[in-house]
This record gives C-alpha cells, sequence and structure tokens, in this order.
C-alpha cells in the first residue's frame, strides 16, 4: 500500500512542485489550500505524513500541528512544517506544538526527500 502524505499549502506551484520532488516512491498525494481544510482532510484520510506550510490563511501550520496532535485518531502522523521564517523563535514554536521536522522555503529537494525517506522509512530510489 502507497503512503498517503497530505499537502497543507496556500500556493499551489509549490504543492505542485513538492509532489514533483517525492514522486520517485510512488506515494498517495492529497493537498489542502490551509489548515481549516487541511485539518478535515487529516481526519478523513489518515495521512501517513503531513507537509505544512507555516504562513496560509485561516489556521496557520503551527495551529494545524496542534490539532493534529491534539486529536487521538492523528496525534502520532509525522508533522514536516515548510516555512520562510528562518529565526529560531518558529521553530522553537514548530517543535512546541510537535513538528517532527522543519524545512525552510525555498525547500531543498535533497533534504526533503531525505526527510520523507526518513519519516516515512522508505528505500533509497534513483533518480
Amino acid at each position: 500500500m502507497n503512503a498517503k502524505v497530505l499537502i497543507v499549502e496556500d500556493t499551489k506551484t509549490i504543492t505542485n512542485l513538492l509532489q514533483v520532488y517525492l514522486m520517485g516512491w510512488g506515494l498517495e498525494f492529497f493537498d489542502a489550500p490551509n489548515g481549516v481544510q487541511g485539518l478535515t482532510k487529516a481526519r478523513e484520510l489518515k495521512p501517513d505524513l503531513i507537509i505544512s506550510d507555516v504562513q496560509m490563511p485561516e489556521m496557520d501550520g503551527f495551529a494545524l500541528c496542534a490539532a493534529v496532535r491534539a486529536d487521538p485518531q492523528l496525534h502520532d502522523t509525522p508533522f514536516m512544517m515548510l516555512t520562510s521564517l528562518k529565526d529560531d523563535a518558529s521553530r522553537q514554536k514548530g517543535k512546541l506544538v510537535g513538528a517532527s521536522a522543519f524545512l525552510n522555503k525555498p525547500v531543498s529537494v535533497d533534504d526533503l526527500r531525505s526527510k520523507v525517506r526518513d519519516i516515512l522509512k522508505l528505500p533509497a530510489t534513483r533518480y
């Protein structure tokens, strides 16, 4: 069975880029444009990984991560945050709400692939 990855990101271009970067493993992708819809989809899909932007309308990535951690059915879902915020306070806040990993934007393909591979315990792939 393919791992399900939910991408919560308000910029469609970035969503598409992430899917392209990760397509070598045959993952199943789902996406949502903001945290509110992301949380609804997460509850429906029970994804194996959530990759979320931090700065989004309606519910930001920190609030989404906190909501996922507070949900008994989603509590253990790995949660990766993408952010253009470079400060330590944002990283601390991400850790506090329970983010499993943090990646800075623009996302490095290698960083993204290695983090996702580690989290989902995927085999090394050749691109």
